[in-house]
């Protein structure tokens, strides 16, 4: 394919064409991942995550202005919320990331997450495929900090980071977000306000209590806006990642993650292609009929619709 040989070669517009054609989900897009398949697994992916006004995207912008300046091809996944009029990207955090898009070899995407679970397109994963093809060596994922469902953007990466601000709220909040379940390293943002060296100190003593696996959560307070800090998380992520790869620990969990991911998108594969041959049946109407008479029960009406779609012989 043409196209897949053009982004062999480096050329970012054939990357965008192609990253558009998996995100529109045109059977040639993903024909084209299969191709590229072979030319990934080498890049070091990176996720960004918490709550919407962390500070994630100036992080991510001074994660890749300092990779960038080391030396590194840098490629940028930032899922935007979904625009509710054209589906589309609001594109904001592309808008707080002007200083990492004018350093060369830096590649700047911004998708619409589109309802996916964990704010994570169904279409990024084939995005960070197109962005290792393209030749980045390394790819930060900024996720849209939907909450709970977050803990989806670790299937895709190798390493995560949660990004908290002092005003997080109590142990209790945090743990029911699963924003400290998910992070391989924990960032206490925006230091500048009264309190953060004092909740990250909180953050720490409960990770050292609650420690589950070999590896140690750090935590790191940073003042992205200013910089400070950047290089000490820089530092903390290239040992994460040498962990991963020399620690049979880290591996087995890649590679529980790639399962997970696989069942995950299988599920919402299935579950369209599963709706599409059963909603304009007949049948399929009239269990919702029957359900508002209240002539069967929620559950009876599920377990007829799974007869609808899964008939047995």
């Amino acid at each position: 394919m043409e196209l897949v040989d053009k982004v062999l070669r480096g050329d970012e517009g054939s990357a965008a064409r192609l990253i558009s054609m998996i995100e529109e989900g045109r059977d040639e897009g993903y024909e084209a991942i299969s191709l590229l398949f072979p030319y990934t697994g080498k890049a070091h992916v990176i996720g960004v995550t918490g709550a919407p006004g962390a500070g994630k995207s100036t992080i991510v912008d001074k994660l890749a202005i300092s990779f960038g300046r080391q030396g590194g091809k840098v490629g940028i996944i930032a899922v935007d919320p979904t625009s509710a009029k054209g589906s589309g990207a609001f594109l904001g955090d592309r808008l707080r990331m002007r200083n990492a898009e004018k350093l060369e070899g830096v590649f700047i995407r911004s998708m619409a997450h589109r309802g996916f679970p964990g704010g994570i397109a169904k279409a990024t994963l084939g995005a960070a495929y197109v962005l290792e093809g393209l030749g980045k060596d390394v790819i930060l994922i900024e996720s849209v900090g939907s909450g709970q469902t977050e803990i989806q953007i670790s299937m895709i990466c190798d390493s995560v980071v949660t990004v908290l601000t002092p005003d997080y709220g109590d142990e209790i909040q945090l743990m029911k977000a699963g924003l400290l379940e998910i992070g391989d390293i924990v960032v206490m943002n925006k230091t500048d306000r009264p309190g953060a060296v004092e909740a990250a100190k909180d953050i720490e003593f409960y990770l050292m209590s609650h420690k589950k696996q070999h590896w140690q959560i750090p935590v790191l307070t940073v003042e992205a806006i200013q910089g400070k800090g950047v290089e000490d998380l820089i530092a903390a992520l290239k040992l994460h990642r040498t962990y991963t790869v020399e620690n049979s620990q880290g591996s087995s969990k890649k590679k529980e993650n790639i399962k997970r991911l696989v069942l995950a998108i299988f599920k919402e594969e299935f579950w369209g292609e599963t709706l599409k041959k059963i909603q304009d049946k007949a049948m399929f109407d009239d269990i919702f009929q029957q359900l508002q008479n209240s002539t069967i029960d929620p559950y009876k009406a599920v377990r007829m619709v799974m007869d609808l779609a899964l008939p047995t012989e």
